[in-house]
Formats: C-alpha cells, structure tokens, sequence
C-alpha cells in the first residue's frame, strides 16, 4: 500500500477521499526531513518522492519504524485543532529518539533493522 493511503487510513480518511491529499503529502515530506535533520540516515526513507528506474515515483517505505514515525507525526499535525496533538507528539519524539539509539538508522545500514 503506497504511503499516503496508509496515512489517510490512520486519520480515518477514505483512500478515495483526496481533499486532504495535499496537506497528508506535505506532513509525509515533513516529517521525513525532521527525521533526517535530526539524524536519520536518508537510505532509511527507499527514495521516498524520487522516482524509479522505470520512471515511476517510488511511494512506499518498507521499514514499519520509519512509516510509524510519520504516522505519528501526521497525526500529530493534521487538522487545525486537534485534541491530541500533544500525546501524539511526545509519541512522536519517543520513537524518534529510539530510532537515533540504533545504529542502523544513523549509519546508513538499513537492511540490519
């Protein structure tokens, strides 16, 4: 399943439902540049956004911490007034932290994780 479906999934949003399409994709970019701001190794993200040899945009990422990590951190930011924001957030940090404590995520070895 391509990343934006999964993320429109964990906000409750109908994959044919693409209102909110633009705001999920800028929150997916988002956190993957915090991720990588603060230490994770891009190898990490499959090329996220990039396109294939073929040409196709690549729209997944295999590793299930770092599609947790964004997960996290658009449930935290999407939406203008979100009650939850906070306890996503601190989740957010959590498993961000975890990730910067493992080698395989900060060294660009991947396939370890």
């Amino acid at each position: 399943m391509e990343l934006l479906n999964q993320i429109k999934q964990s906000l409750r949003i109908t994959a044919d439902n693409t209102a909110f399409d633009d705001e999920i994709t800028d929150l997916i970019h988002q956190a993957i540049d915090d991720l990588e701001a603060s230490g994770v190794s891009p190898p990490a993200f499959n090329r996220y956004g990039e396109n294939d040899e073929s040409g196709k945009q690549i729209d997944y990422i295999t590793d299930g911490n770092i599609r947790q990590c964004i997960i996290l951190f658009s449930k935290a930011y999407f939406g203008i007034d979100n009650p939850d924001k906070e306890f996503y957030v601190d989740h957010y940090r959590f498993k961000k932290a975890q990730l910067l404590n493992q080698s395989a995520y900060t060294d660009g070895d991947t396939n370890a994780v």
